[in-house]
């Protein structure tokens, strides 16, 4: 019937288009109107019959829908699909056989909570009476302002039978590491085949209690293979293979530490190598841990013991070698520590300069700004004609060159150093860090050293410099400098110091470092003092013994204020851990410390931040004191129940 319309209606603009051309050319506006007229006539008689053709048609179709009325009735009733048509309060006015089979009631609310008459055609998931079903929803009638949904039910039981039994019998890998090898085979008191062979025996336990599969690879290392129920049961447990290993007998006072690493992925090919690099997580956090690499997202379980100290000097002896090629091949050194430099970043640094320069390399030192902290330091080197060694973030990366190499020092975390543009600029970086390895490390190093059981950077560069080469002579101050990056990170020789930290602090004192330089580098002004007195007292306790204080709000070097603060609540009876906060227009940062009975390190982790068992810090981002210390609250109350024995 359009097509005939369409026709009607050009034929009538022909013919007032033909009407108007008679009158205008010829005059005649007599024959013009008449001509006119006739087609207007012509036209109105076909409109109407064609009117009473579409009349005729639409009766035609009502008395077929009407004839077949209780069949498409008798169809909607009784087909095996639940339907059912609820009005946008939710109010049910019409259901099949098939749904009153499943619920009699009015109010489709109490089957499907998720319907929403502001979103009605919006697909749902629901159980009920054991089945699953997708809830389709489609806009049947509007009258007016009202409207109907109709709500039909696909009943996918079975589909999501298979696909829970597919995810629960996902194949999932874990690479297990006794991370501390090397050291129970060079104990001569420990009988190492006995103690292997009972960790071997309490992997095969596990894994035949989870009905997976487990084989030795290597010496200390092990793969594990189980379904995905096992994984999670394990977590739900916490992973007490790990306890398990520390209660072996072996004889002396070494304790043996497991390092496991699991993969979640899709295919087992590709669980297997992120369980690989959940363990080369694990292991630069310091070991003795479970690391679960779950896509992109990771989970931290254990990692709660101080670790013993290091022995072997085999890693700072290579690492060593590594560097004075790649410093020999290479254009300038640049070094960059962590914002708000401390004593360790300039201690560090000096050190690598005086390696840099004993192969005739140039090399600078990256400062985003000068504090407190470092400030003597800064101070005593413009003094001695070394002040080109400082550079600004803006003029490094002018300076930068594709030979370059940019050595990070104290911190592994591209967001949490001076300048992380710098990264991007050259492809010799090299890596110098003694806090456990964090989820966003920097990946792409071309060298790195990262020891957690160092007490301090400075301790780490201290032993590069003496296998270096044979004749590196390190300047009195940068061995002073060296010596109270070492003393602040080990709170005057109180926590993580080995005996290797001794050997550095004794190398340091031959070659000249000064006590009296080192202990005018940790003098404070008196307001400073004052301050840090202030933040002090103003600190509420736990009952558990941690403390918890803010500084002032954009107070002077905040950051390093509350590091002081929270050290100087350490020396308070009764305190075993302290936290302070500092808050800016941008951003809340935490220092934590600890005796090392509470992992501060572990606490701060959950806030986006990391460190060491006795010394971590975070920066939340956009957020105030108050609502720093609400999440600072929520994740040691979630560690207090998670190690109720602390």
């Amino acid at each position: 019937m359009k097509q005939y319309r369409g026709i009607l209606i050009a034929f009538g603009a022909i013919a007032v288009l033909g009407a108007g051309a008679i009158a205008f050319f010829t005059g005649q506006y007599v024959i013009a109107a008449s001509t006119l007229g006739a087609a207007l006539v012509w036209l109105g008689i076909m409109a109407l019959l064609l009117h009473r053709i579409a009349n005729k048609q639409q009766a035609r179709m009502d008395r077929v829908f009407r004839e077949n009325d209780s069949v498409v009735a008798s169809l909607a009733s009784n087909i095996s699909i639940p339907s059912v048509i609820v009005d946008l309060s939710g109010r049910i006015t019409w259901r099949n056989n098939a749904f009153a089979s499943l619920y009699d009631g009015q109010d489709i609310h109490e089957v499907v909570p998720e319907f929403d008459g502001a979103n009605p055609i919006r697909t749902l998931q629901i159980e009920l009476n054991g089945s699953n079903y997708q809830v389709m929803n489609m806009l049947v009638m509007r009258e007016k302002e009202k409207k109907l949904v109709l709500q039909y039910w696909i009943d996918r039981t079975e589909a999501a039978h298979y696909q829970r039994l597919y995810t629960e019998q996902r194949p999932y890998a874990a690479m297990i590491l006794v991370d501390n090898y090397e050291e129970l085979l060079s104990d001569t008191q420990i009988h190492s085949t006995a103690v292997l062979a009972e960790v071997e025996r309490l992997i095969s336990d596990l894994s035949k209690r989870l009905g997976g599969l487990y084989r030795r690879y290597d010496n200390g290392r092990f793969i594990l293979i189980l379904e995905a129920k096992q994984m999670q049961q394990l977590e739900e447990e916490r992973f007490t293979l790990l306890e398990q290993a520390h209660r072996i007998d072996t004889g002396s006072s070494s304790v043996v530490s497991l390092s496991i690493g699991f993969g979640i992925a899709p295919r087992l090919s590709q669980s297997e190598q992120d369980a690989r690099r959940a363990l080369e997580l694990a292991l630069g956090r310091g070991g003795d841990q479970v690391v679960v690499k779950d896509g992109t997202d990771y989970r931290f379980y254990g990692g709660k013991r101080q670790h013993d100290p290091r022995q072997s000097r085999v890693k700072a002896r290579l690492f060593s070698k590594a560097l004075y090629q790649l410093f020999e091949n290479s254009g300038d050194v640049f070094i960059m520590g962590h914002r708000n430099s401390d004593m360790d970043c300039i201690g560090a640094a000096l050190g690598i300069v005086t390696c840099a320069n004993h192969v005739g390399t140039h090399a600078y030192i990256v400062i985003d700004a000068v504090n407190t902290t470092i400030e003597d330091a800064v101070h005593t080197l413009e003094r001695s004609g070394a002040g080109s060694l400082i550079i600004t973030p803006d003029r490094a990366m002018e300076m930068m060159r594709e030979d370059s190499v940019l050595v990070v020092v104290d911190t592994q975390r591209a967001s949490n150093t001076v300048a992380p543009a710098l990264l991007s600029m050259t492809e010799h970086i090299v890596l110098i860090d003694h806090h456990r390895r964090s989820a966003d490390y920097i990946d792409n190093a071309t060298l790195h050293y990262l020891e957690t059981r160092a007490s301090s950077a400075s301790e780490m560069v201290t032993e590069v410099m003496q296998y270096f080469a044979d004749n590196v002579k390190p300047a009195a101050f940068t061995c002073s400098a060296l010596l109270a990056g070492i003393t602040v990170d080990t709170k005057q020789f109180a926590f993580n110091v080995g005996s290797r930290t001794f050997d550095a602090a004794g190398y340091l004192r031959r070659n000249g470092a000064d006590l009296s330089s080192v202990k005018q580098m940790f003098q404070n002004d008196y307001d400073s003092y004052v301050r840090c007195a202030n933040v002090v007292e103003r600190a509420t306790i736990r009952k558990s013994g941690i403390a918890i204080s803010v500084c002032d709000k954009n107070a002077p070097d905040s950051q390093l204020l509350a590091a002081q603060a929270a050290d100087e609540l350490l020396g308070i009876r009764g305190i075993y851990a302290a936290f302070v906060l500092a808050e800016t227009d941008e951003q809340t940062a935490i220092s934590g410390r600890s005796y090392g009975q509470i992992n501060v390190q572990v606490i701060l982790e959950r806030l986006g931040g990391g460190g060491h068992l006795t010394m971590a810090g975070a920066q939340l981002k956009g957020a105030t004191a108050e609502e720093a210390i609400a999440k600072l609250e929520e994740a040691i109350d979630w560690y207090e129940t998670e190690n109720p024995e602390k």
